[in-house]
């Protein structure tokens, strides 16, 4: 299975990413391959919600020709998994993780039929410095965004609060065992 794992983070070594990485771990001894993206790694441009979309779409899949474009699109379409990961930031996933997802409006065609991705996927990891039920709303605003209105299979979550501070998770050795755990499952 190709997994590809979506770094909403600008610290690689944070509390999502971390277990992010546990479960890729996991999916890893379990034989899958991975592609992890960094979205601070890669030019991505915001979204214009262009007109004639539809058919831009259908061309060239953006009207942006930027990484998002030309290298993250294609590596969506040929993924089997998809794992978003996100901290909380002023009440929500991170900028660039809502700008990652408002690109894929290049998957809706204009009757707002999806194309390429039911069928696929997805895990989301969210994490904050607040106890884990002030921000479970991010949860389940990607759990519906991605299943009810993309189409995407959910195979589960990790909604992780009481993380103050980058490396936080350390302390949670049983949350990280049980992320690396649900990576071992992947099938």
């Amino acid at each position: 299975m190709k997994i590809a794992a979506v770094y909403g983070s600008p610290d690689k070594k944070g509390n999502s990413a971390s277990i992010t990485d546990a479960i890729l771990r996991g999916a890893i001894n379990n034989g899958h391959s991975i592609d992890r993206i960094y979205l601070h790694d890669i030019k991505m441009g915001n979204c214009l919600g262009c007109k004639n979309a539809g058919k831009i779409h259908q061309e060239r899949y953006c009207i942006h020709n930027d990484e998002m474009t030309t290298e993250i699109i294609p590596k969506l379409i040929q993924t089997d998994l998809i794992i978003i990961s996100s901290p909380v930031y002023m009440g929500h996933i991170t900028g660039i993780t809502k700008t990652f997802l408002d690109r894929w409006y290049t998957f809706c065609e204009e009757d707002f039929n999806i194309r390429f991705l039911p069928g696929k996927k997805f895990i989301t990891v969210v994490t904050s410095g607040a106890s884990g039920e002030v921000f479970k709303n991010v949860t389940e605003y990607l759990d519906y965004w991605l299943s009810n209105f993309f189409k995407l299979e959910k195979v589960d979550q990790i909604h992780a609060g009481d993380l103050m501070g980058s490396g936080a998770i350390a302390e949670k050795k049983e949350l990280l065992n049980r992320a690396y755990a649900l990576g071992k499952l992947i099938n």
